[in-house]
């Protein structure tokens, strides 16, 4: 098994990390965990209309308003200038949008659940398509800058993400993403149990030399991390632990029932980062 992103041959029983039926490698070269085997495209879309009406996406709609904070935070680290042209890949209900709208910007997103497009196109309209990043029925660029938030984790070929990002941005165009870090302390205390490794649903976890070394590789400079730490209701993180680290809900379950809806920090091991079209 090659590496995606280094293209190191990979010992597919070295470094394996198994949750439930399916396994995790790690790169020896670069660090990134990949799924083995990958799922297929008919997994992936059985998988995402199941969480939209019973799982995480379903949690994340009732949350909307509670996690508005984060998307504030996000925000606040993009930065946009006044009407800035911004593409958010993977809007989801576009959340995202609406903020950076507030702050002056010119925002776009692209989404492929239907459902959410729906409810998207409703709450932004002209502002939302359903549409792949890699088709040409949105908005032609150049963007002055283009964000991917959970995302990059979830698509079976990322350096086609990557590179389709650098030819829409305008020349000095900012990349910007949030992606969970499979270098992070967390990610190597718990091994197996870290939340993020969820089959299906998350194919590629980068490390960040990983990430890194794929940004460059396809023209993008000036490459940043720093660790996201969100401040998130403890009852939203105790529900998302049905989908991401089943086994840690229990151990949740004490601080639900003394702090309920209280916003407290969380960090899982996830990481933003920023880079330059070069």
């Amino acid at each position: 098994m090659a590496c995606i992103v280094c293209g190191s041959i990979q010992d597919t029983q070295t470094g394996k990390l198994r949750r439930g039926a399916w396994h995790y490698i790690r790169c020896g070269g670069c660090g990134l965990l990949s799924s083995n085997p990958i799922p297929s495209a008919q997994q992936i879309e059985e998988h995402y209309r199941a969480k939209f009406k019973n799982g995480n996406y379903e949690t994340a709609r009732r949350y909307a308003e509670q996690y508005r904070r984060v998307y504030e935070q996000m925000a606040n680290w993009i930065a946009p200038k006044p009407n800035e042209r911004i593409l958010d890949v993977g809007c989801f209900t576009g959340d995202l949008i609406g903020v950076l709208c507030a702050k002056g910007a010119d925002a776009y997103g692209l989404e492929l659940q239907a459902e959410a497009v729906e409810i998207a196109q409703k709450r932004f309209p002209g502002r939302v398509y359903k549409a792949d990043v890699e088709g040409s029925a949105f908005p032609a660029g150049p963007y002055d800058a283009i964000t991917m938030m959970q995302l990059i984790e979830h698509v079976t070929d990322p350096a086609k993400f990557v590179r389709r990002a650098y030819s829409l941005l305008a020349p000095h165009g900012r990349l910007f993403l949030q992606t969970p870090d499979s270098s992070s302390m967390v990610a190597r205390t718990l091994r197996s149990h870290w939340p993020p490794l969820a089959p299906i649903e998350h194919i590629h976890l980068f490390s960040r030399n990983a990430i890194g070394g794929l940004l460059q590789r396809c023209g993008f400079t000036e490459v940043r991390y720093r660790a996201h730490i969100k401040t998130l209701p403890v009852s939203y993180v105790y529900e998302m632990l049905s989908n991401f680290g089943p086994e840690w809900r229990g151990l949740l379950r004490p601080v639900r029932t003394i702090f309920g809806d209280v916003a407290l920090p969380f960090y899982v091991g996830e990481m933003l980062i920023s880079a330059v079209r070069g």
